[in-house]
């Protein structure tokens, strides 16, 4: 499946509040920060699906009516319109969406845990279907209620899985490599035999939270995954974690790697007529 992304301006930016590094009495400085939206193609001979909406790492917090609202529980109704209005004529075009996990924040303490269920769910209630990854801050309830999160219509959390919707393969796995006593984090072993059992299979996408390294650029990231990507078949593989200034990358084996940290894209299908 060929992806190409327009990288030269955001096609539109939505504002948001962000919990920065530097402290103030204590607490953490106040940032206001910008998350840029893209527009991309896809080809797919097979799908039916009219955009795919890709995203990560939205941490961040907004305002509205004297409340505190995580940018994702905002955002879905935001992207919906815009596609409507300025995308496609199509009156109920069909859209999938992506996440690549960390969708939790807190403006008291950066790097914060917390639960995104209503972020997922908020997705899927503009959208037709979303599947995507948990990120290391991520949460979704106790044990039960996660297990009843999971096995709600049209949303998919994947964790070395493959699912199968609108004949769009995707495969993922959640959380990063590091000690398994915390959660959301994986052995680096099973997490990179894991993934090369992935990429063999020659998937449509490949979800991932943590981010291969791409050293050329200067582009931080884990090696090792690297190195998983560019000894396997040429994949597709989206991605947050460690931010990248730029969002696609082609790797040597001609993989492409769409770093989505702190962005969203949003990928039409080329039939599809603006």
């Amino acid at each position: 499946m060929k992806i190409t992304l327009d990288e030269r301006k955001p096609i539109e930016s939505y504002s948001y509040l962000e919990a920065g590094t530097q402290s103030n009495n204590g607490k953490p400085i106040i940032l206001h920060k910008e998350l840029p939206i893209y527009l991309g193609e896809f080809e797919h001979k097979k799908s039916n699906v009219d955009f795919l909406i890709i995203c990560s790492d939205l941490q961040g917090i907004l305002e509205k009516n004297g409340n505190l609202k995580l940018v994702g529980e905002e955002l879905p109704e935001f992207l919906k319109f815009l596609i409507k209005i300025e995308l496609t004529t199509n009156e109920n075009p069909k859209i999938g969406v992506l996440i690549c996990g960390d969708l939790f924040t807190s403006l008291d303490k950066r790097g914060a845990d917390g639960d995104v269920r209503s972020v997922w769910l908020k997705f899927k209630e503009q959208f037709e279907w979303v599947v995507g990854v948990a990120g290391n801050h991520d949460r979704f309830g106790n044990k039960l209620e996660e297990e009843e999160f999971k096995s709600t219509k049209n949303i998919y959390l994947l964790h070395k899985v493959v699912k199968e919707i609108d004949n769009l393969k995707i495969g993922g796995i959640s959380g990063v490599i590091g000690r398994k006593d915390k959660t959301y984090r994986v052995d680096e072993k099973e997490y990179l035999d894991n993934l090369k059992k992935l990429l063999k299979k020659k998937l449509d996408f490949v979800i991932l939270h943590e981010t291969p390294d791409f050293p050329s650029l200067g582009f931080i990231g884990n090696p090792k995954i690297r190195a998983a990507i560019e000894e396997e078949n040429t994949s597709n593989i989206c991605c947050g974690h460690c931010h990248w200034e730029k969002t696609l990358i082609e790797f040597e084996n001609k993989s492409i790697v769409m770093n989505v940290d702190s962005k969203v894209v949003i990928l039409k299908k080329n039939n599809i007529s603006i």
